[in-house]
């Protein structure tokens, strides 16, 4: 065991076994490595190491902390398990599963949804999205579409077809922990890119660019999980007319889309010709359900095909009728305008609560982004809002920067028409 693996252990069993408390604060970088006779490099590993094993949380300009309750957990376990944070309470409902079962099951090649025909969807499935993408105004031919499990499986289809190991992709430094996960997984170097409060900033970009090559950027322009922006048509043309410039691919997430329904921006729209369109629709029919698709804009469905069968990324060819079915009767359009409904209200009675108070608190589909602010501590927030029985997380899960930001998400599990005044005292009652 060499000397970074050794202070490493130390530390780890000095957290587990509580003689660092939990919200304690570690030396900086520069005073640990004083202390330890070693290296600011090895030191910084050693933090480093630390928060990946879930055992401590970095701050910005605040340092580094113990964790309130460490995880017994890798890298990436926290982007993991809150990967679905997004959820509804509307989804699909009994009486829509159980009509579409009944005009499966009624197909005379009923058989033939047992076997794996096409990895990634038949011409039916392809037709019956590219329809849905029309009624959003995103014309998507059917020859690009493809099908998968979940919009996990999605997301790693597409960085799979775009990037190799150890290359370099970017996102906001604040994203959906989901591409954090498919990143990790496939060994490629996530580079944060600096937003405000419109997206990505392409300035920051572009000096990133100067310094680095990056394979592709991804990007949520409309409802961002978690910070809910909708990107301007200027900010996308110049995040666009940058990645024609240093020729990168965008991947585009549609997953929230629905929730801003008179939204009319995006990337694809401006650059179809190098901008991959994901998502999933397991928000909409039920986390069993799991249904992601793809829009390519090379079509090499042989290429995509092998990737899809190689890691396990193919859909059911039950499911992906089922899927059919809904998009062709209405029903998920039907549960998105009731979905966008349901948080636009949800958004509405947060807005009529003192939560503002708190600062500048951002509503991202059914989640509260909100900053700690100064004198506290996030992960202190998020320790009592807990306790109390509020669904609630730190900043790290989204973070794509080593330090994280001194925030965290409240999730809003209401239903509709339910009184958010109560949810909003206990979060006031924690800042207390």
């Amino acid at each position: 065991m060499n000397l970074y693996e050794r202070l490493t252990a130390e530390l780890a069993a000095a957290i587990r076994g509580g003689e660092l408390a939990g919200g304690s604060a570690l030396p900086p970088v520069r005073e640990f490595a004083r202390l330890r006779g070693i290296g600011p490099s090895t030191a910084a590993r050693v933090y480093a190491s630390l928060r990946q094993q879930g055992l401590a949380i970095g701050e910005v300009g605040r340092g580094t902390f113990v964790r309130e309750r460490p995880m017994d957990a890798g890298p990436l376990s926290a982007a993991a398990r809150y990967a679905s944070l997004g959820r509804s309470a509307v989804a699909l409902e009994a009486q829509d599963l159980r009509a579409a079962l009944k005009a499966v099951a009624a197909q005379p090649d009923l058989a033939q949804l047992t076997g794996q025909t096409s990895p990634l969807g038949r011409t039916s499935i392809q037709q019956a999205l590219a329809a849905h993408f029309a009624g959003m105004g995103l014309n998507a031919p059917p020859e690009r579409i493809c099908v998968a499990h979940g919009g996990q499986a999605a997301l790693r289809l597409a960085a799979l077809a775009i990037a190799q190991r150890g290359q370099r992709v970017a996102a906001d430094a604040i994203t959906y922990p989901g591409w954090k996960l498919v990143a990790g997984q496939l060994g490629l170097d996530l580079e944060p890119i600096a937003f405000d409060r419109d997206g990505p900033l392409p300035d920051e970009l572009e000096r990133t660019l100067r310094r680095r090559r990056i394979k592709a950027l991804y990007c949520m322009p409309v409802a961002h999980l978690p910070m809910g922006w909708v990107m301007p048509p200027q900010r996308c043309r110049a995040i666009a007319e940058l990645a024609r410039k240093h020729d990168f691919a965008l991947i585009e997430d549609l997953t929230y889309r629905h929730l801003r329904p008179k939204a009319s921006t995006g990337l694809y729209r401006l650059a179809p010709e190098r901008t991959w369109l994901v998502g999933s629709m397991s928000g909409l029919l039920g986390d069993g359900l799991r249904f992601g698709y793809l829009v390519a804009p090379d079509p090499n469905r042989r290429v995509l095909e092998s990737l899809a069968m190689s890691w396990g990324l193919a859909c059911a060819p039950l499911l992906i009728e089922l899927a059919r079915h809904w998009l062709e009767d209405g029903t998920v359009v039907a549960i998105q305008a009731r979905q966008a409904e349901h948080a636009r209200a949800l958004w509405q009675a947060v807005a009529r609560t003192e939560l503002k108070a708190l600062g500048s608190p951002s509503t991202a589909g059914w989640g509260l982004w909100l900053p700690a602010g100064r004198g506290r501590r996030a992960e202190d927030l998020v320790s009592r809002l807990r306790r109390a029985g509020v669904d609630a997380i730190g900043s790290e899960p989204f973070s794509v920067a080593a330090a994280h930001p001194n925030a965290l998400l409240v999730r809003l599990r209401l239903l509709a028409g339910e009184d958010v005044a109560p949810l909003a005292r206990t979060i006031l009652d924690a800042w207390a």
